[in-house]
């Protein structure tokens, strides 16, 4: 089976930005009142011209679609005055299979040389157990 290499054209960022926010409910004593600005952290595919006004990143797309992009999943859109740093990461390529490959019906992502993650739960309340290297 022969495997192409490809990268999406939309750059994988990381998004610094202020958050919307309000202050406590009810009557504010104002001379007491200490708002604090709310900072996000956010990484996803850039897309770019989306919506005048504001940065748009999607968190999902399907691999079968990079040449021809149809469909993305989670769209987060925030406002250019809010953003604080856009940092490029370094984006990875996906693996799919040959239209000429017979066998294969649907391109599909490469996963040869990574192993699955293994995590063990200890409740409700409990952290990923990571594999030491």
């Amino acid at each position: 089976m022969k495997v192409k290499q490809v990268k999406s054209d939309w750059s994988l960022v990381c998004i610094h930005w202020r958050d919307a926010f309000d202050g406590e409910n009810g009557w504010t004593d104002l001379d007491k009142y200490q708002p604090t600005e709310m900072t996000v952290v956010s990484v996803g595919y850039l897309i770019p011209d989306m919506l005048d006004g504001y940065v748009t990143i999607v968190n999902s797309y399907f691999p079968d679609e990079v040449e021809d992009p149809k469909t993305a999943g989670m769209c987060v859109h925030i406002p250019l005055g809010m953003v604080i740093q856009v940092i490029v990461l370094e984006q990875p390529t996906v693996g799919l299979a040959s239209k000429e490959d017979e066998d294969s019906e649907k391109p599909h992502a490469s996963s040869a040389g990574h192993q699955p993650l293994q995590v063990k739960f200890q409740g409700v309340s409990s952290r990923l157990s990571l594999p030491r290297s």
